[in-house]
């Protein structure tokens, strides 16, 4: 049976841990944010505040995106999300890419998250996929939704 003692040190241990991860995921935010936000490339996006605990995006004053840390404790997932919701309907996110935070303050093992600008390409690289989309449904006068409905289907 464990102590007193013992479980103090190992609560102080996970907590430690938690708090950790919650500060590199503010960090990546703050990141990302600032980055699209300063940047002066052309993507017709801007930031949306979002809702308690993710930061949101809206591209072409139509398309949201979402992008929140996974749900478990200690999570080291990052969810990038679409609302597939439209006119009145309720919002509806779905996840089209997802990436790992690290404890070191890495995403995906590479990207320094102090870095915006190698934040900011490696969040473009994850939804280049709906710039794609958007991009062929137009390009070939086809419905939008359904194409994203299938870029979703697939990211499942």
């Amino acid at each position: 049976m464990s102590t007193l003692s013992e479980l103090t040190t190992k609560a102080d241990y996970i907590a430690s841990k938690n708090s950790q991860m919650k500060s590199q995921w503010h960090t990546y935010q703050n990141s990302l944010i600032k980055a699209v936000t300063t940047s002066n490339k052309k993507i017709n996006h801007e930031f949306n505040c979002g809702e308690e605990q993710d930061i949101r995006f809206v591209l072409f004053n139509h398309f949201v995106v979402s992008i929140h840390q996974g749900d478990d404790f200690y999570s080291q997932e990052i969810i990038y999300s679409l609302n597939m919701a439209q006119g009145q309907e309720e919002v509806n996110f779905r996840a089209f890419a997802q990436a790992r935070l690290s404890e070191d303050g890495r995403v995906d093992g590479t990207v320094d998250i102090h870095d915006k600008n190698a934040v900011l390409e490696h969040y473009l690289n994850k939804i280049s996929a709906i710039y794609q989309c958007l991009f062929d449904s137009l390009h070939s006068n086809q419905p939008v939704h359904p194409q994203l409905e299938k870029l979703l289907r697939h990211a499942g």
